[in-house]
């Protein structure tokens, strides 16, 4: 079967069918490539953990059909530009791993096959609607997806219970509650992350908003509609009240926060939970997870905070192959199994027929036994579709993380955001891509 690229019309609308220079020009490859000999192992790079048992699983179940696997690091700590930059010498693998956010981009760049034609029915409705979402570009399918990735709120029983405070259900709610915390403690009841785009990002999913859209022959931006406005100013206000801790995601001082007991709450997709628990390991069994406040509980609806895929490189010789193996990864219940087994990732497999095995897997003592799996079951029902990630999202993110890092210094985060999309503009149209606000 062929691929073809993100059509005219849709995507490319200016005529760029592909920015990648030299996608198609063959070259040497090397041996992480695999080559270009159909019959030779396929190739598979990957920064999640459990991949190295993953394909060992596979290699033990299907020996004369192996599968060569590389570790790399994650996209924005460079491998991203390690993949970008394998397609461009002709020597990338058949099949990595990337980001929900970074698809458009490789698929515009011609990194990614056109996969809509290798997904079969049944993988199709394994899979359902909201993971669908994360893998198409224009309706077309660029990445298989894993896991689901809900957000939800991780909080300090102890903490709260202390000080009478109810889990909140609701985003007013949830501000009391924030007043109240810190009047009686000096808690701050969460943090807000600088860097961490995404999760601004799973807020305005989950109010309605649309940074990105494709209609007719252009691409439309608008970081400042109305639902991201009220996520802006929602989220400006409790930092202004002083309710929130300030700091990085994964900083020392939001670690340290976290450890002492000054930050009594985590907002984060079910992937965090696991790592959470390593971070602040001495307030195990002390934490437990609830469904994210909504803005409207007759109407709920939930964002997502970061989900990976697994692509097939355009130039690769063996994709058929690879598609069984992402197939198989996907969806089966040893595969899963396989990959969670050193019991250090609670990663919620978006097939269904995954879910008990990879409940099996996480232990939750840090949450103090809680059937996390179920609780996540529910939620990701409530996942949005339809979301679609801009074409430049390494450099979307990268200008709106350098306003937000500012905010200490009086910048607002709906500054952050207009400067974020009035530096996105031109960087699109430099790809020839047709761009225009909404």
């Amino acid at each position: 079967m062929t691929s073809r690229p993100p059509s005219r019309r849709g995507v490319l609308a200016a005529g760029l069918w592909t920015a990648l220079a030299g996608a198609g020009v063959t070259s040497c490859a090397d041996s992480s490539s695999g080559g270009n000999d159909p019959d030779g192992p396929v190739t598979f790079w990957s920064a999640l953990r459990g991949s190295d048992t993953l394909v060992a699983k596979w290699n033990a179940i299907h020996p004369d059909d192996p599968i060569a696997y590389s570790p790399m690091t994650s996209g924005l700590a460079g491998g991203n530009a390690k993949i970008s930059n394998a397609a461009r010498a002709g020597n990338a693998p058949d099949i990595v791993t990337i980001v929900d956010a970074d698809l458009p981009s490789f698929a515009i760049d011609g990194v990614c096959a056109d996969l809509t034609d290798l997904v079969t029915p049944r993988l199709r409705t394994q899979l359902g609607p909201q993971a669908w979402t994360n893998g198409k570009l224009d309706d077309r399918v660029y990445g298989i997806p894993l896991d689901l990735g809900p957000m939800l709120l991780a909080y300090r029983t102890d903490i709260l219970e202390s000080h009478r405070i109810e889990v909140p259900t609701t985003w007013d709610e949830f501000r009391e509650a924030a007043r109240q915390l810190k009047r009686q403690s000096g808690i701050h009841l969460t943090s807000f992350h600088p860097n961490a785009y995404n999760v601004l990002a799973g807020h305005t999913m989950q109010s309605g908003g649309q940074w990105f859209a494709i209609e007719d022959d252009s691409w439309v931006v608008d970081f400042l509609d109305s639902p991201t406005r009220r996520v802006a100013d929602y989220w400006q206000g409790l930092i202004d009240e002083d309710l929130l801790l300030v700091a990085p995601g994964s900083s020392q001082e939001w670690l340290s926060a976290m450890a002492r007991g000054k930050v009594a709450a985590h907002l984060v997709g079910p992937w965090g939970l696991a790592a959470l628990a390593s971070s602040v390991p001495g307030t195990s069994g002390r934490w437990r997870v609830a469904p994210l406040p909504q803005w409207d509980t007759g109407q709920p609806v939930l964002g997502t905070d970061g989900v990976s895929l697994h692509a097939i490189t355009a130039d690769s010789p063996r994709k058929e192959r690879a598609m069984r193996f992402l197939d198989w990864m996907s969806t089966s219940p040893e595969a899963i199994t396989a990959r969670l087994s050193g019991g250090r990732s609670s990663l919620f497999p978006a097939a269904e027929a995954q879910v008990d095995a990879a409940s099996r897997q996480f232990k939750t003592d840090f949450y103090d036994g809680q059937d996390l799996y179920d609780l996540v079951t529910e939620q990701a029902r409530l996942l949005r579709t339809g979301w679609t990630w801009g074409p430049r999202m390494q450099a979307t993110a990268t200008s709106l993380h350098n306003g937000l890092a500012r905010l200490s210094y009086g910048t607002k985060i709906t500054e952050a955001l207009r400067t974020a999309q009035a530096e996105t503009l031109p960087d699109m149209r430099s790809l020839g891509l047709k761009v225009r606000q909404s």
